[in-house]
C-alpha cells in the first residue's frame, strides 16, 4: 500500500490529477518517432542527472512501490508503477524520482545507452525478459543489457519513448490513469501511454546500493559479516597508502552464517573488527579482508577482535569508532563499557599498522588528559586531522535533555596524542568544561543542540555535521538525514538542511538505526559525498516486536551497514 508522508497533500495532487483528465491526448492517437540513432532536438537529457518520469497518457509518475519491497531487489512481486505525483521538494518521495546515467561519452542520440537508477533504492530500472506485457522491476547494478534504456525524442514533441535494450518500450499497461498500476515492456505501438516528459530537478541525495552490497559479507573464513557502526579510516603509509580501513563495533563472524546467507539465531562473536578496502573505488566484499592485531593475543579471543575488552570479555565492551593516521598507527577512540549501557570509560586506542599483511601489530591503551576518566562529554563525533598534519580536532558531546546534545571541540598534537587541550569558547583549556555552565558548545543553526545521532567530518574544505532523526522506538514519524556545514572547526554551523529519508524495514516496520558517519575519502566523478548509518534490526515499543529471529534464521543484512550519496552541490560544499 501507498504510505505517502503528506497525506493531505496527496489528496489535493489525487484531484488535481483528476481534473486534468480532459485534457489527456486520446491513447489511440499515433505520431511520429525519430529514427534510431538521431540528435534529441531542444534540451536533451544529461549526462548525468535526476529526473522524473510522466506518463503523457495518464499524467502519473514513474515509481518504485514505496512499501517493504522498496529496497529489494524484486521480480515476485514487481514493483515498477505509475503513482499520482507526490514530490514537494528535496528528500521528498525518492522513490518517484530517477537519476539518469549515460553509459558512454559523446554527444547524446538516440542510440546513446542509458541506465535509469532509482533514488530511494539505488537499484536500476530493469526489464525482466524480451516478452511484451511483462511489469518491470529494480535489481542490483549488473552488466545485462536489460539494464540499459534507449531515449527517442518523438517528432515534434518534448516528450520521449523509452526503449529498452531488447527492443522493447516502457509502457503504462493497458491505457490504465490508475494509481499503482503496472509499468510494463512492451512492443512499440507510437501511442501516448507510451510516452514519457521527463522533468529534470535538483540533483539529489541517493542511496548507494553498490556500498550497501559491498557491506553484505560471504562466508568467508576469518571475517566478520554483520556488525553496526562504520567509520572510516584513510590511510597514507608505505604500501598502505589508498587503503581504507573500516572500524566496526559488535560483529558477526563468519562461522555464524548458515549455507542459506543467514545467520544462526545467536549474539555477535566480537565488539569489534576492521575491514582493510583495498582502495576507494572498489566495492567487491571479497577484495576487502578483515585486519587482525595482537591485542588478544594469548586471551583465547580470536584476533578478529582488534580492540579487546577492558575486562571480561563477555560482561565489558570495547567499541572503537572516529580516527586518525598518524604515521605509521591508526588512533581511534574508544568507548568502554562495564554492561554495554552504564560507561566506563573513554580512551584512545594507537593500532600500530602492518604495510605487508593483514596482520597488524601492538594497540596500546592511552588515556588523554581530561578526556579519559569522565564521560559527561563523550568525544565520539568526530577527529579531523588538520591538512598541515600537525594537529587533530576532536569533536565531543553531551546530552542536554532527552535526544539533544550539545557539541565540544577539543584538539590533540600528533606529536603527542595523549596531550589534549579543549575549547572554553574563547581560548583553550587543559580541561574540558563539564559543569552545568558547559562553556565552549558550539552554535548549530540558531541554537547550540544537535538530536542524539551526530556525527562532524571535513569535506571539500567545509567542517560537515551529519545529524539523523531518533531510530531507536518503533515507526518514527521524522526519519530523516540532516546535513550542516561551517567554514571553521569552531562553527558556527549552518541549520540542519533535510536531505534523505530512511526507509528500511524489517519485519513489517521501520527497523532501527543509528551511527551515522561521514566518508570524504570517496568522492566520486560527480562530487557526491558518501554518509552511512547502521541498521539494528527492529526499533522498539508500539507495534514493533522485538522478535529478530524466524525459524532460526536471522537477516544479517538487517544488521549492516546503509550507505547514502549526497551532492556536493545540495550542500553547499
Amino acid at each position: 500500500m501507498k504510505r505517502p508522508l503528506l497525506p493531505c497533500l496527496a489528496a489535493l495532487l489525487v484531484i488535481a490529477a483528476g481534473c486534468k483528465k480532459n485534457e489527456i491526448l486520446n491513447s489511440s492517437k499515433k505520431t511520429t518517432t525519430t529514427p534510431h540513432g538521431s540528435t534529441l532536438a531542444g534540451s536533451p537529457p544529461s549526462a548525468y542527472g535526476c529526473f522524473q518520469f510522466s506518463n503523457v497518457f495518464s499524467s502519473k509518475v514513474l515509481e518504485v512501490r514505496g512499501d517493504s519491497t522498496l529496497l529489494k531487489a524484486q521480480n515476485n512481486p514487481a514493483n515498477v508503477q505509475q503513482y499520482t505525483n507526490f514530490n514537494t521538494g528535496v528528500s521528498v518521495s525518492a522513490n518517484q524520482k530517477w537519476y539518469l546515467i549515460q553509459q558512454n561519452t559523446g554527444t547524446i542520440t538516440s542510440s546513446t545507452p542509458f541506465k535509469i537508477l532509482n533514488a530511494a533504492s539505488g537499484m536500476y530500472l530493469e526489464a525482466p525478459n524480451g516478452t511484451s506485457g511483462t511489469q518491470l522491476w529494480q535489481d542490483h547494478s549488473n552488466g545485462f543489457p536489460s539494464q540499459i534504456w534507449y531515449l527517442h525524442q518523438v517528432s515534434g514533441q518534448t516528450y520521449y519513448y523509452i526503449q529498452n535494450a531488447n527492443g522493447l518500450v516502457l509502457t503504462d499497461h493497458a491505457n490504465s490513469t490508475a494509481d499503482g498500476a503496472p509499468i510494463t515492456e512492451e512492443t512499440l505501438t507510437s501511442t501516448t501511454n507510451q510516452y514519457w516528459s521527463l522533468s529534470s530537478i535538483t540533483n539529489e541525495a541517493y542511496r548507494d546500493d553498490a556500498v550497501v552490497t559491498f557491506f553484505h559479507r560471504p562466508n568467508t573464513t576469518n571475517t566478520t559479516v554483520a556488525f553496526d557502526e562504520g567509520k572510516s579510516v584513510p590511510l597514507t603509509n608505505g604500501a598502505n597508502n589508498g587503503k581504507i580501513l573500516w572500524i566496526t563495533e559488535d560483529a558477526y563472524a563468519s562461522s555464524q552464517l548458515q549455507s542459506n546467507g543467514y545467520l544462526y539465531c545467536q549474539f555477535f562473536s566480537y565488539h569489534n573488527s576492521g575491514l582493510l578496502q583495498p582502495n576507494n573505488s572498489n566495492w567487491t566484499a571479497t577484495s576487502t579482508p578483515n585486519i587482525t592485531t595482537t591485542s588478544n593475543a594469548g586471551t583465547g579471543i580470536n584476533e578478529l577482535e582488534i580492540v579487546k575488552s577492558p575486562g571480561d570479555h563477555s560482561s565489558t565492551y570495547s567499541w572503537p569508532g572516529v580516527g586518525v593516521e598518524i604515521g605509521s598507527n591508526v588512533l581511534l577512540y574508544t568507548y568502554e563499557s562495564a554492561n554495554g549501557s552504564t560507561p566506563a570509560n573513554q580512551v584512545l586506542n594507537q593500532v600500530a599498522e602492518s604495510t605487508g599483511s593483514t596482520a597488524w601489530g601492538g594497540v596500546t591503551r592511552l588515556t588523554p588528559n581530561g578526556m579519559s576518566g569522565q564521560t559527561k562529554i563523550g568525544y565520539s563525533v568526530g577527529m579531523i586531522k588538520k591538512p598541515a598534519g600537525d594537529t587533530v580536532y576532536v569533536y565531543g558531546a553531551e546530552s542536554t535533555y532527552f535526544n539533544a546534545e550539545s557539541i565540544f571541540l577539543a584538539r590533540y598534537p600528533t606529536s603527542n596524542p595523549s596531550s589534549w587541550s579543549y575549547w572554553r569558547g574563547h581560548s583553550w583549556a587543559s580541561t574540558p568544561d563539564t559543569t552545568s555552565s558547559l562553556s565552549g558548545q558550539l552554535t548549530i543553526g540558531s541554537g547550540t543542540s544537535t538530536q542524539q545521532n551526530v556525527m562532524i567530518a571535513y569535506a571539500n574544505g567545509k567542517y560537515v555535521m551529519i545529524q539523523l532523526d531518533l531510530g531507536y522506538f518503533c515507526d518514527p514519524s521524522s526519519h530523516n538525514v540532516y546535513i550542516s556545514t561551517a567554514t571553521s572547526p569552531f562553527g558556527p554551523f549552518t541549520a540542519p538542511q533535510k536531505v534523505f529519508t530512511i526507509n528500511d524495514w524489517y519485519n513489517g516496520h521501520l527497523a532501527k538505526y543509528y551511527t551515522p558517519a561521514i566518508h570524504p575519502e570517496f568522492n566520486n566523478a560527480h562530487n557526491e559525498l558518501l554518509i552511512t548509518y547502521c541498521l539494528n534490526y527492529n526499533a522498539s515499543g508500539g507495534s514493533c516486536s522485538t522478535q529478530t529471529c524466524f525459524n532460526n534464521n536471522q537477516d544479517p543484512n538487517a544488521y549492516q551497514i546503509k550507505a547514502v550519496r549526497i551532492p556536493y552541490s545540495l550542500i553547499g560544499l
